[in-house]
């Protein structure tokens, strides 16, 4: 494993603990606004959750992560692209949780934000070749691929918050691994580092209260702000992106087995139902706890052997991913059968 280079531990509990406790301390305040104007998330029969449960938790994820990046960065015109994304996904996100907005005009938004961040040169601009070397993209494929990008882990995040506590504490992982990446020797971005464990405290703070069963859920405005910041993160993090893709690698291939699935059924890719990975585990027979921490060893595992292997070694650990979870979902479906039958 590559030796990570000096830095400030100081610096790094500065960022961290701060977001984790504006975080916890904050989630029971949005809690208690919400039940006194009715903002919950009502039972239904593609829902988990029992009991109406406050949906605004978003609130307090965006206010921790923006506070605390404000005042460990201040304004940093490096960081202008990012603030004023995720102003714009907390924005659209909360305005769905409050309205229900249509699919396309919360695709729009992403879109927007995810046009603020290449404006202010944030951008993917070359890929690791797995074979030697690097591929230096094209500036409109550059483009295409850094709003691409955004815009579906947004939306993986955002699907995978299905359960309780499960895009919060995938969220803190995979800020956690890419913390630690940003710190290796041949990348050596300390500020990077400090700015995940920003979203990593924020997203801790938030599972306490999100944890299995939930007192406050994130709704729209809390994954889309954590997508946007994973997102963003995976790129400005040496643009490590095979890492990202296996850290996430869970819900980034769910997202696209259930687009698959939804269309092949003449449904729209974006419609809600109880297919989803997470949705498999549960109906084989699990429950959610034990659903949401086979995803924390998953997500950990395989962002432990993208930290420790090389490019090429990263893209044979994603194939092996990739093969993984298409046989665990047929074996999960076939479970799911036999328990209806």
């Amino acid at each position: 494993m590559s030796n990570l280079a000096f830095f400030p531990w100081t610096s790094m509990l500065v960022a961290l603990v701060p977001a984790f406790l504006i975080s916890w301390l904050g989630a029971p305040i949005v809690a208690n606004w919400a039940k006194r104007i009715g903002l919950f998330d009502l039972p239904s029969a593609r829902r988990l959750h029992t009991s109406p449960t406050p949906r605004v938790g978003g609130i307090v994820l965006f206010v921790s992560i923006l506070l605390v990046m404000l005042f460990t960065f201040g304004f940093d015109p490096k960081l202008y692209g990012v603030i004023l994304g995720l102003i714009v996904v907390f924005v659209v996100g909360l305005l769905d949780d409050i309205y229900q907005l249509p699919p396309l005009a919360k695709f729009i938004g992403q879109a927007l934000a995810a046009s603020l961040v290449i404006m202010f040169g944030i951008t993917i601009s070359n890929l690791t070749n797995p074979f030697g070397g690097n591929i230096l993209l094209a500036p409109w494929l550059d483009v295409l691929l850094t709003g691409i990008w955004i815009v579906f882990v947004i939306n993986a995040l955002n699907w995978l918050d299905g359960m309780d506590g499960l895009a919060s504490g995938v969220t803190a992982i995979g800020s956690l691994i890419i913390a630690i990446l940003s710190l290796y020797a041949y990348i050596n971005q300390p500020d990077t580092a400090i700015l995940a464990l920003v979203v990593g405290g924020a997203a801790l703070g938030f599972l306490v209260h999100n944890w299995h069963p939930a007192k406050l859920f994130m709704g729209d405005s809390g994954s889309h702000v954590l997508g946007f910041m994973l997102a963003t993160l995976a790129i400005i993090s040496g643009g490590k992106l095979a890492t990202a893709v296996l850290v996430l690698g869970l819900p980034l291939i769910d997202v696209i087995w259930s687009a698959a699935r939804r269309i092949l059924k003449g449904q729209a890719p974006w419609s809600a139902d109880l297919g989803h990975l997470h949705h498999l585990f549960l109906s084989s027979g699990l429950s959610q706890r034990q659903t949401v921490s086979i995803y924390y060893l998953l997500t950990a595992g395989f962002g432990t052997v993208a930290l420790m292997t090389s490019s090429s070694s990263k893209l044979v650990a994603l194939l092996i991913m990739v093969v993984g979870v298409v046989i665990l979902i047929r074996i999960l479906s076939w479970l799911r059968q036999r328990r209806r039958s």
